[in-house]
């Protein structure tokens, strides 16, 4: 990882780790109900795990979730505003490296002694308010202050999980046994604190092993209570992608500020931790989406 890469990711991380510890209960809250997550303007393309997570965090306008590179925006008859400062985001790609001729190349390469290699590669992109003459902003859905519970649940239920809703003070999943268990949603003080546990649920369901496979990922030199904590966060973290993707304004869990500690630690020690929390999130995420069941649209008549 070059030294500019490492540097973003430790910024980024320090940026998490005091919104944390000055607000455990609502760090997720700026970027909550956007409708979309942050995508590239000129391509289209959705930018995903630590990528997405910072430019929720740094939006100049949460609720546009354009950015773009300086020529990005100049192909879409833009232009970005002399003095802004672009936001670093890092992405991954793939070169080939010849250590006999201790050389690079961006290009395949089949001959002797070239090796692929993954490569993180930093650059700088600018959010849509600090374009001048930007297309119009795509018109962003209504964020209901009233959110419809049972279009929510059924939506869950086409993912064919064992979802048990009981009359209990526990949400939880079970790796053992494959479940998720939650309390009626009745029993919740919003129905955003009900969406906000129960897609906290459905991400931990995600990593069983007929799935994504997510165990395997908490192992290493993190240790017990930081491979819980990674795993807690990477559940977080999916609730909060997820809320974003169905327009949902959620609370904080209401165990939240119990795990809090636990991340911090990690993070304190491994500058890369949240970052990695943040692939997995997207990995949950893409997993859902690519296997919920859409409701039908309603025919014209």
């Amino acid at each position: 990882m070059s030294e500019k890469t490492d540097n973003i990711i430790h910024g980024i991380t320090q940026k998490i780790v005091d919104a944390m510890k000055n607000d455990p209960d609502g760090w997720t809250k700026p970027w909550q109900g956007v409708g979309r997550l942050p995508y590239n303007a000129q391509s289209g393309n959705t930018y995903t795990g630590g990528n997405a997570l910072v430019l929720m965090w740094l939006s100049p306008d949460p609720s546009d979730a354009r950015w773009s590179t300086y020529k990005g925006w100049a192909k879409l008859g833009g232009q970005v505003r002399a003095g802004e400062k672009g936001t670093g985001i890092v992405y991954f790609s793939q070169a080939w490296f010849n250590k006999d001729l201790n050389k690079w190349s961006s290009k395949p390469m089949d001959g002797e002694g070239w090796d692929k290699k993954g490569m993180l590669k930093a650059y700088s992109i600018f959010h849509a308010s600090q374009v001048d003459n930007a297309p119009a902003k795509p018109e962003q859905p209504v964020v209901s202050e009233d959110i419809d519970v049972q279009i929510h649940r059924e939506w869950f239920q086409t993912l064919g999980a064992d979802w048990r809703e009981t009359p209990s003070d526990r949400a939880f999943y079970s790796p053992s046994e494959d479940y998720i268990n939650t309390p009626e949603d009745t029993q919740f003080e919003s129905p955003e604190g009900w969406f906000g546990v129960v897609a906290h649920e459905f991400t931990h369901w995600t990593g069983h092993k007929s799935r994504l496979d997510r165990k395997d990922d908490w192992r290493g030199d993190r240790g017990v209570r930081n491979e819980y904590a990674f795993e807690e966060l990477v559940a977080e973290l999916g609730a909060t992608f997820l809320s974003v993707i169905r327009g949902v304004e959620t609370d904080p869990r209401p165990d939240h500020a119990r795990y809090i500690n636990s991340w911090l630690k990690a993070l304190d020690s491994d500058p890369r931790f949240i970052w990695d929390a943040a692939g997995k999130a997207s990995k949950a995420l893409n997993y859902i989406l690519e296997n919920v069941v859409e409701a039908p649209a309603l025919a014209e008549v």
